[in-house]
């Protein structure tokens, strides 16, 4: 008898196409965030995401010092915040991965933000006017 599958569950531990050895799909980002640790926060570029981790590109003091791999973080991107743990760092960028997986309306907010690029700067604009008013 077939055993059902998943999207992106592969065969024997393995996943095929465009996941590779990925448990999820990412999500190519280009969107700003943020990466705090202990004592230390930095801007951010957000790379990719998925339901499990992010690929994040450091800039300024975050590039100069990145967190050290196995350190706990928190990613904001917007609304949206997750905790983590550095799992690889190199050349001004690093990989988190999450101790617990997005919730899918996380993940549809993030999709939406990628998509809607204008529709998202104009609100954020617009939220960050409000506030003054």
């Amino acid at each position: 008898m077939l055993q059902k599958r998943t999207i992106g569950q592969g065969i024997g531990g393995r996943t095929f196409g465009k996941l590779g050895k990925r448990a999820a799909a990412r999500i190519d980002a280009g969107i700003d965030g943020g990466l705090a640790t202990t004592g230390h926060s930095a801007q951010c570029r957000i790379d990719n995401v998925s339901r499990d981790g992010c690929c994040l590109h450091l800039s300024g003091a975050g590039a100069e010092s990145p967190p050290r791999l196995g350190a706990d973080v928190l990613v904001r991107i917007e609304r949206v915040e997750a905790l983590g743990r550095i799992a690889w760092s190199r050349s001004g960028r690093c990989g988190v991965k999450f101790a617990e997986p997005l919730a899918p309306a996380a993940l549809k907010r993030l999709r939406w933000m990628v998509a809607n690029t204008d529709k998202h700067e104009r609100n954020v604009a617009s939220s960050a006017t409000a506030m003054w008013r």
